[in-house]
């Protein structure tokens, strides 16, 4: 009977101690759902660190891009076949090549219609001529990546990219004249994605 009442007594205490540390911290999960993943590889729960975790790089990629370029990227890292850093920055790539091959077509198009000998002709015989060579530096660009080249000269290549995407603006700056409203959509387009493909591959962890 003693040893009854003696461990009612130690069952009753250690209730109530546990009741004290639940009003004391809170209480106690078992599966807690307020994780957050964190770049380096760790969970955060409210300020507890737990490492281990397994972390979608893409997803921490867009995020940390620039507010102008997260749609972007945001739609290509949902694309199916598109689930590492690789072939995100390989997605921005390819849609890049695509609006750079369509503007190249269309300004050679107008190129062809404009009134030869005049300064529209060669404003965009010279943004055909930038959209070429975008062209082949997003080409040089994919190389690297299949090469698993350095994040440096991936840098180096899409930077030379964006820069031949501005040789169609300049061109009509230096003449102070207007692209039509298609044109300039067109020229803008290039501008966005490619700029947007930069910013992915900066922030990329290869």
């Amino acid at each position: 009977m003693a040893r009854f009442v003696i461990i009612s007594v130690v069952v009753v205490a250690a209730f109530a101690a546990a009741a004290v540390v639940e009003a004391r911290v809170g209480p106690i999960d078992v599966a807690p759902t307020n994780l957050i993943t964190n770049p380096l590889g760790a969970i955060i729960d409210n300020g507890r660190k737990i490492t281990g975790a397994v972390v979608d790089e893409c997803a921490w990629t867009c995020d940390h891009v620039a507010a102008g370029n997260k749609k972007m990227c945001n739609t290509l890292r949902k694309l199916p076949g598109v689930s590492s850093p690789k072939e995100l920055l390989t997605a921005a790539v390819k849609l890049s090549m695509r609006k750079a091959k369509a503007a190249r077509a269309r300004f050679e198009a107008a190129a062809r219609a404009a009134e030869k000998g005049t300064p529209m002709e060669s404003i965009l015989d010279t943004c055909k001529e930038g959209y070429d060579s975008t062209v082949s530096a997003l080409q040089e660009v994919q190389r690297c990546i299949d090469a698993n080249d350095s994040k440096a000269s991936l840098i180096t290549k899409m930077s030379a990219a964006t820069t031949f995407t501005g040789d169609c603006g300049n061109a009509y700056e230096e003449r102070e004249l207007e692209p039509s409203l298609a044109l300039k959509a067109t020229k803008n387009n290039v501008n966005r994605v490619v700029t947007g493909a930069l910013a992915i591959a900066a922030k990329l962890k290869l």
